[in-house]
């Protein structure tokens, strides 16, 4: 395979081609990249719910005052009927077959009371957290990277750009927000992937899958192996200009990254499932191959404007069903306990419904965590009937007091950097965030 067809590959999965030095500071010609150290740490997970999700729906339920309630907040259960579990209380919504014929092509047949029964000892959620904005763009980037301005980079990104950066998958993306500020590598995923790596990692194959089947003997090709290390580490020894040197260096990671490509194959499953499912079976690979440090996985559809709950619900349903089979394929891979799980969204949605029982845009939202590091069977914050935000005490106690603090994505994010102990890094310094007040004890 040449170096245009790997491109090619390359562009096909999303796997972008970065030169180490851009990153790590090595330097082909006096430094070759010649050993690989798998990454152990922590795994960093983002579930984006695109489009603006309604928490009334799910983790801060806020149901109608019963059947003939002219101007209910939700029409689909009434706030008698809201299940709780432990400290948390959540929308008690029934499978998502019996909402729309989407739903049941996907084969969803999960309902929120089985996933907060199952999670519920691992769950942190985060009630009345104001975003300050209803736009898509802003709100996006706000909940992801803890503030409204551009050029912050995703938390994802940042925990590459502190962890290994230098790793081939350091920063996996299936959408969302996914600004690295240059920070770290980002690889544009693809759910037809496996195949498009298996190619990448077995060039000289004629069948990437079939081994044995290589276009020369294993004596031709160690031979054609070693002339091209040569002529990479020859070729970037003799320039000294920056652009030519980063081709280079390019070319030389193309070439060497294929072993750690191998690495992923051996964690793949032989198919994808689709969807969030697929995107999990990708991640937890990576990881469990070394080679990834974190990813935004995404799914759509929470714009809904018209016809709210007969979309909305079947899709909050199916991210649970993504989040829930994140977890499983991770305990699966023996990597449960290293897993860092946030699950968010643009914004969310008004308390009551416009005159095409949609939902607009609202800039009170939630979100939920559970992995290392994170406090189980745990709600911070909340919200009063109208889902207005209450404020939040420095002890991390809900204040009705409408002067009171609110809580805000920089106290989230400030709390995610002091759980992955980057609080007071390099990273923090150079994007630092603006807290309203003393740090919040989101997570204890």
């Amino acid at each position: 395979m040449d170096r245009r067809d790997f491109l090619k590959l390359a562009s096909c999965t999303g796997l972008s081609v970065v030169a180490p030095s851009a990153f790590a500071g090595r330097d082909i010609a006096t430094k070759p990249r010649t050993t690989f150290e798998p990454y152990q740490g922590i795994l960093v997970a983002n579930f984006n719910a695109g489009g603006g999700w309604d928490p009334t729906s799910l983790c801060d339920p806020k149901g109608a005052t019963s059947d003939t309630d002219p101007n209910p907040m939700n029409a689909s259960y009434l706030a008698e009927e809201i299940e709780t579990i432990g400290n948390i209380s959540y929308a008690p919504l029934p499978y998502a077959s019996l909402f729309n014929d989407t739903a049941m092509q996907l084969g969803l047949t999960y309902s929120m009371k089985t996933f907060f029964e199952k999670y519920y000892q691992k769950l942190c959620i985060v009630n009345g957290l104001d975003v300050e904005t209803n736009g898509h763009d802003t709100g996006s980037r706000a909940t992801w990277s803890g503030r409204l301005g551009e050029g912050f980079p995703t938390l994802a990104a940042f925990a590459a750009g502190a962890f290994g950066k230098e790793q081939p998958m350091a920063f996996m993306s299936f959408g969302g927000y996914a600004e690295t500020a240059g920070i770290a590598p980002r690889v544009r995923a693809a759910g037809n992937a496996i195949n498009v790596l298996g190619r990448l990692a077995y060039p000289q194959r004629i069948d990437p899958m079939t081994e044995g089947s290589g276009f020369h003997s294993d004596n031709v090709q160690a031979m054609i192996d070693t002339a091209q290390a040569g002529r990479d580490q020859g070729l970037a020894s003799k320039q000294g200009l920056p652009k030519i040197r980063a081709a280079i260096n390019a070319m030389f990671t193309a070439r060497s990254g294929s072993n750690e490509l191998k690495r992923l194959q051996e964690y793949l499953p032989e198919t994808l499932e689709q969807g969030l499912r697929g995107q999990a079976q990708l991640v937890i690979a990576a990881y469990k191959a070394g080679i990834c440090i974190s990813a935004n996985l995404d799914t759509g559809g929470f714009d809904t404007h018209g016809d709210h709950d007969a979309s909305h619900i079947p899709n909050l349903l199916n991210l649970l069903d993504g989040v829930d089979f994140f977890m499983e394929e991770a305990e699966r891979q023996g990597v449960g306990d290293k897993v860092l799980v946030s699950v968010g969204s643009d914004f969310g949605r008004t308390p009551f419904y416009n005159n095409g029982m949609g939902k607009d845009h609202w800039s009170i939202t939630s979100m939920m965590f559970m992995g290392a590091g994170i406090p189980g069977n745990r709600v911070i914050g909340g919200t009063d009937p109208q889902h207005a935000a209450y404020g939040i005490t420095a002890g991390g106690q809900v204040d009705t007091n409408p002067a009171a603090r609110h809580i805000h994505p920089a106290d989230v994010h400030f709390a995610l950097r002091k759980v992955l102990g980057l609080e007071t890094s390099d990273l923090a310094a150079m994007f630092p965030l603006e807290l309203k007040g003393d740090p919040l004890p989101i997570f204890g």
